[in-house]
């Protein structure tokens, strides 16, 4: 009986052990070894430069995801442990000193991107608002225009996200807002009339086409990076104007329709009082000027009406006068 208890002793220690020793294969080797939570943010002008941090915001790696972006990390060699915010400001310099925000984009300033990676851990609760703020005083500090468009975890279409991955590409929403702040127009003036998301040679792009304020856009926005590669605006004709009827008479067009100068005195202004049609038709009608006989000589004369030669009893025409007293030749 005694030998029994001793086995059973046995054999509960021993599965006791065994189960600290399984329960211990699950635990970190070490205690207080950290989590391997970090982030990801993308800074693109024209270069595109992705950089990584811990979960206390420190940059644990750069690397330039376009032949612009990787000259510009290698500019800039000492980033390891710096502050997000402070690696931000330098590559803004970097950027800016390597002549990349001379060029713009249809006529406006080049804006900057900040893009979140989904899932990226938050070292503060207010993290890409805390970065768009650090890199705005750096833009100012520059004396730089360029305004800055932020990509959050919302921002992104969960229609494409995959097998327990998030969706690489950003709302049409989202390319829209950004499509309007590089052209710099409100959201509230602008009209889109198509939209496509395409994939040109390979790249994703949102085709947009827009129009506000009397103008026509067409931009194309990349649909991962949120870079407008593609910007272009004309101005659309204004329709005419109803103008008014021209003048038969002057084949002038811009004259009105009241314009009825069909008068010797048609100067394209109408004067209704503009009749003067005889022998003295000067421009300025005079109703009294009714000289036509031979000696019509622009002054109208009631007596002068010597018109030939004929005598009328003593009225003597030949001698260009009247002679109304000298009433009978013949009875001298």
């Amino acid at each position: 009986m005694k030998l029994r208890r001793n086995l059973f002793t046995a054999v509960s220690s021993l599965a006791v052990l065994s189960a600290v020793l399984l329960t211990g294969c699950g635990s970190p080797a070490t205690e207080g070894t950290p989590l391997q939570e970090t982030g990801t943010l993308t800074l693109s002008v024209n270069p595109e430069i992705r950089i990584d941090y811990n979960k206390d915001g420190q940059v644990t790696a750069l690397t330039g995801q376009n032949e612009d972006g990787k000259n510009i990390v290698a500019a800039y060699g000492d980033y390891i442990g710096k502050s997000c915010d402070t690696v931000l400001a330098d590559l803004i310099t970097e950027i800016n000193e390597a002549g990349y925000f001379v060029d713009d984009i249809d006529g406006n300033k080049k804006n900057i991107v900040l893009q979140l990676e989904p899932g990226s851990v938050l070292p503060t609760e207010d993290f890409l608002a805390d970065m768009t703020a650090s890199t705005q005083e750096a833009v100012k500090g520059l004396s730089l225009s360029s305004g800055i468009v932020t990509i959050d975890d919302d921002d992104y279409d969960p229609t494409y996200a995959k097998d327990g991955q998030p969706s690489p590409y950003i709302t049409l929403a989202k390319a829209r807002e950004i499509a309007l702040a590089q052209a710099n127009v409100n959201a509230a003036d602008a009209v889109f009339d198509d939209k496509e998301f395409d994939h040109d040679d390979g790249t994703p792009i949102f085709e947009l086409e827009f129009t506000a304020n009397g103008t026509e856009y067409e931009y194309d926005v990349h649909a991962v990076t949120g870079k407008v590669v593609k910007a272009e605006h004309k101005t659309l004709s204004t329709p005419a104007t109803n103008q008014p009827a021209g003048d038969p008479s002057t084949g002038n067009p811009s004259t009105g329709t009241n314009d009825t100068d069909y008068g010797p005195n048609n100067d394209g202004v109408t004067d209704y009082n503009d009749t003067d049609y005889g022998p003295n038709n000067d421009g300025v009608t005079d109703y009294n000027d009714t000289d036509y006989g031979p000696n019509n000589d622009g002054v109208t004369d009631y007596s002068d009406t010597n018109y030939g030669d004929t005598h009328y009893g003593d009225t003597n025409y030949d001698d260009g006068g009247s002679d109304y007293s000298d009433d009978d030749d013949d009875d001298d």
